[in-house]
């Protein structure tokens, strides 16, 4: 994943609430699901086995936050051992197999917590963050970002 997607996710993260945040690791899983399958289709194994690694670092990180208090929990948990299993086979067999398995799974359940945090409207987990309106104003080439909000509000006063 180049740095912009890097600092477009950053910025996403800044601005999202708890659903919101799920949905984002998913998008994350899936730029790094799409660069493994662009990688094999390119014949470059070893950029893709870097690749499955970081979506199974993905998947580890959703399993470990899930909250046992719900009973889909322990679905969730399921799917994502799945999942895991999957990656990691495609990473021992240096191939695309295990992981297009792992693609139809966590497409649907990215489906899924997308539609959840559309409807989820509480308050953003970050406080004191900036929002960015970022768009292509005035340069053919530029993405010019402007900071929008109370910026006297952030840091401490002494």
């Amino acid at each position: 994943m180049n740095r912009d997607k890097i600092s477009a996710f950053t910025l996403k993260i800044a601005s999202s609430n708890g659903s919101g945040l799920i949905s984002i690791l998913y998008d994350i899983y899936n730029e790094y699901e799409t660069e493994a399958l662009d990688k094999f289709a390119a014949g470059q194994v070893d950029e893709a086995i870097v690749a499955l690694k970081k979506c199974a670092d993905v998947v580890n990180h959703l399993q470990r936050d899930l909250n046992f208090e719900y009973k889909v929990s322990s679905n969730l948990y399921a799917l994502y051992d799945y999942v895991q299993r999957n990656v990691s086979k495609s990473i021992y067999k240096a191939n695309s197999e295990g992981l297009l398995e792992a693609k139809r799974v966590m497409d649907e359940l990215g489906i899924a917590f997308d539609q959840v945090a559309k409807k989820d409207s509480s308050a953003p987990i970050m406080r004191n963050t900036q929002y960015v309106r970022a768009g292509v104003t005035y340069g053919r080439e530029a993405l010019n970002e402007s900071l929008m909000g109370n910026q006297t509000s952030r840091g401490f006063w002494a």
